[in-house]
């Protein structure tokens, strides 16, 4: 018997090996592009949270592209997109017009105070596992999810590789 349970239990966390990039993947979506983030060690009202960017090209969004995350003179923190030549397809057309004509030939930001979950665009925040998801929602498509993900830093570097996760699907 005692060894019908050991072997048991062997079997069961050998099945169980899951890690967390497993996790994200089957959470998130595919593994989509990889940014260099940065984490501000500065605290207070006006301050960047993170920020990263990078040169995408992907089907979604390409050109140059830094998302980040501040925090406003009252300490609210919002989603801010900036960039120079992005393109973005994601299917809504009044936000890819909005940001290739903000980024067309010049570095531009369009930042987003909206809090409102569950419209044609959403930018969620959870500063507990450090993502940051920004969802589309077009009517006559499927909505599109970035997810990046942005681990801690780790000792004096503030410096991190961020992965961006991407899904499509219907999502509320």
């Amino acid at each position: 018997m005692n060894k019908i349970v050991i072997c048991l239990f062997l079997l069961l966390c050998s099945c169980s090996n899951i890690g967390e990039e497993d996790i994200r993947i089957e959470e998130y979506g595919e593994e989509y592009a990889v940014m260099d983030c940065f984490w501000s060690q500065n605290e207070g009202p006006n301050t960047v949270i993170f920020w990263c960017d990078n040169d995408l090209e992907t089907n979604l969004i390409s050109g140059f592209v830094s998302l980040a995350i501040e925090r406003g003179p009252d300490e609210d923190e919002f989603f801010s997109i900036c960039g120079r030549d992005i393109i973005l397809n994601s299917g809504y057309n009044l936000h890819d017009t909005l940001i290739a004509s903000l980024t067309n030939n010049t570095y531009n930001c369009y930042n987003h105070y909206e809090n409102n979950i569950g419209n044609e665009f959403d930018s969620l925040w959870d500063p507990d596992i450090n993502i940051l998801q920004i969802i589309w929602r077009p009517p006559d498509d499927d909505h599109q999810v970035l997810t990046l993900y942005i681990p801690s830093p780790e000792g004096e570097s503030t410096r991190v590789s961020g992965t961006i996760y991407h899904k499509t699907g219907f999502f509320n």
